[in-house]
Order: C-alpha cells, then sequence, then structure tokens
C-alpha cells in the first residue's frame, strides 16, 4: 500500500484525512507548522516545518530517507483581510497570497523529482471555487487558489508519462467548526459567505470533508492513469 504525505496535517481537513487513513492502515508522514493538537494522538510521524523554507522541507525529506507516493497537500492560510481590493495593504495581500501559493509550489519541488525517479507519484492540491467565481473582500486568497490550481495543471502535462498524476480539488465552503479556527470580523465575514453558498447551492448544503475524502481516495488510487491535470469543483450545483 502506498505511502501518503500529508502537509497542514493540524487542519481541519488535514487531521481529518490522517485520522481516516492512518485507521485505514495508511503508511502516513504528517507535516504541521506550529500546532499538532488535532493529530496528536495519532501513531504516525509527524514533524513541524515551515513550508515557506524550500531548503528546510528538502533537509527534513533527505533526513526521513522515506519514500513519498502521494501527497495530500492541505496547507493554507486564511483570506483574512476581508476587504476590497481597492482598500487592501500591500504587503497584507502579498502575505496571504505568498504564504497560499509559495508552499504549494516548495512541497511539489521537495517531492516531485523522488516520484519522477521511481515512476509513480499522486498529488492532490487543493483551490477553491472562487478560482471560477472570485472572491469578494479575498482577492489575495483567490488569486493563490487560481495559482495553485494552474500549478497543478501545467505541473501535471509535465509528469503524467512517468505516471505521476496531479489534480486539485476546489471545494466551496467546507463544513468546519468555523469558531474554532475564526474570531471577531473576519469570523462574521467567513459566516456570511457560508450562507451564501447554502442559500444558492442547489445541494442547500456545505461541502462534507468525508466527500473530500472519496474524491482523495480517487486521486490517489494506483489504478488512475488518465486522471491528471483536472481541478474537480464540489460546489453543490452552484446556482
Amino acid at each position: 500500500m502506498k505511502s501518503i504525505l500529508i502537509t497542514g496535517a493540524n487542519s481541519q481537513i488535514g487531521s481529518f484525512l490522517a485520522r481516516q487513513y492512518e485507521a485505514e492502515g495508511r503508511d502516513l508522514l504528517l507535516l504541521y507548522h506550529k500546532h499538532d493538537h488535532r493529530i496528536a494522538g495519532l501513531k504516525s510521524p509527524r514533524f513541524s516545518v515551515d513550508l515557506r523554507e524550500l531548503d528546510a522541507l528538502q533537509k527534513l525529506l533527505s533526513e526521513l530517507s522515506s519514500e513519498t507516493h502521494c501527497l495530500i497537500h492541505c496547507s493554507a492560510i486564511r483570506s483574512e483581510d476581508a476587504r476590497p481590493l481597492s482598500d487592501t495593504d500591500p504587503l497584507q495581500f502579498k502575505r496571504v497570497f505568498d504564504e497560499n501559493f509559495y508552499p504549494a509550489y516548495n512541497v511539489l519541488r521537495a517531492v516531485l523529482p523522488q516520484m519522477l525517479a521511481q515512476r509513480f507519484g499522486r498529488v492532490v492540491l487543493f483551490s477553491s471555487e472562487v478560482t471560477r467565481s472570485g472572491l469578494a473582500k479575498g482577492s489575495a486568497y483567490a488569486a493563490a487558489k487560481a495559482a495553485i490550481a494552474n500549478l497543478a495543471k501545467s505541473a501535471a502535462l509535465e509528469c503524467a508519462s512517468a505516471n505521476v498524476l496531479i489534480n486539485s480539488i476546489a471545494p466551496a465552503p467546507v463544513d468546519t467548526a468555523l469558531e474554532d479556527d475564526f474570531s471577531g470580523g473576519y469570523l462574521a465575514f467567513r459566516k456570511a459567505y457560508f450562507a451564501r453558498h447554502i442559500a444558492h447551492a442547489a445541494s442547500q448544503q456545505l461541502v462534507s470533508i468525508a466527500e473530500i475524502k472519496q474524491v482523495s481516495d480517487l486521486l490517489i488510487s494506483e489504478e488512475l492513469r488518465s486522471l491528471c491535470g483536472e481541478e474537480i469543483f464540489l460546489s453543490g450545483g452552484k446556482l
């Protein structure tokens, strides 16, 4: 059974996937940044690393000397400014963009050489439904997610012939405990965004993390050969 590297493993999505895959007996490597409380009870090895630092990430993976067959990159930071583009702080915009996009680039740069050498790899990145709808008062986040989606599509063209398949999942708002991660004005912004989704989605529901795992299961399957370079939208039939 192929091993899985999960980044952002302490996030609500990452920790759910980690718990589920560990229960299934998968060989996991869990990466987190500062906090690990959601994965503290798991037996799988976990390591703190700043994904913004390519050298540190490459050093960690080389020291572990373990093969990475599948990557599920869950690491992200929130849009947080909740301001229209005309009123954004340029430094804050850059931080939100950079800290979403460059960890995705860095983790691909770190694992793809090995995957190409072993002629097998499955990569799941997370974009967002905002890559096709935009996000009012969240332009930096939306731009970074669009960049990640196209990073996946571009790398997929380069790697598919070596049986390294790269795709992204683009969910609408995911049913998570907002109060666990957000507060104040940004929490209100997120709640309003979630309410708009429910009002306009045919499903009238948020996306479940269990549904995200079902898609991840498909995308890391050893049996795939032609599903690559896709951005798979889970939008509940948004009207």
